[in-house]
């Protein structure tokens, strides 16, 4: 049997669930370098040598805090109040965990799907609502910004699914 086939498979697994984890707002990332550490432990560490491994390890941990970095970052230069980035972090926990139980009635995929929902729909409410009516902005400024959460928070989950087809591409090129 071929090892180094299987452990190539089961990296491509666990990048599978990693990418479905991002694409919820789960930090999952990690998930997917670990099908990347069994290819290099099966291969004797011959295919991705511990500087590679250590490199993809600290990209990983750096890709969990894009998302909400990015976010955050966006969000700020369109002009909000240093209080909507904690707003908008606080808002899409909140949104997915409510989204997420309401969703559940309808079993795993309504949940799953509930919880995005849930996640982009209350950094968006929260960051409205902080802009909007703790700090007076006019209705298309309060708008503006928590759009601005949203398309932050999208462009992390792109940025961090990028992430994980590298591991995968570094998986099956070892």
């Amino acid at each position: 049997m071929d090892w180094l086939l299987l452990a190539k498979v089961m990296a491509t697994l666990l990048a599978a669930v990693a990418a479905t984890g991002i694409v919820l707002g789960l930090p999952t990332t990690l998930l997917a370098w670990l099908g990347l550490l069994i290819v290099a432990a099966v291969s004797g560490f011959q295919a991705v040598s511990g500087a590679w491994l250590l490199g993809t390890f600290i990209g990983c941990v750096l890709m969990e805090i894009a998302d909400n970095l990015l976010a955050m970052a966006l969000v700020r230069k369109l002009g909000a109040t240093k209080g909507s980035a904690t707003m908008a972090l606080v808002g899409s926990l909140l949104g997915g965990l409510v989204g997420g139980a309401v969703g559940g009635l309808a079993g795993p995929v309504g949940s799953a799907a509930s919880a995005l929902v849930g996640a982009f729909g209350g950094g968006y409410a929260a960051v409205y609502a902080w802009e909007r009516y703790r700090h007076q902005r006019p209705h298309a400024d309060a708008h503006k910004i928590a759009f601005g959460t949203v398309v932050g928070r999208i462009i992390g989950i792109v940025v961090k699914l990028v992430w994980v087809i590298v591991l995968v591409w570094l998986s099956w090129g070892a």
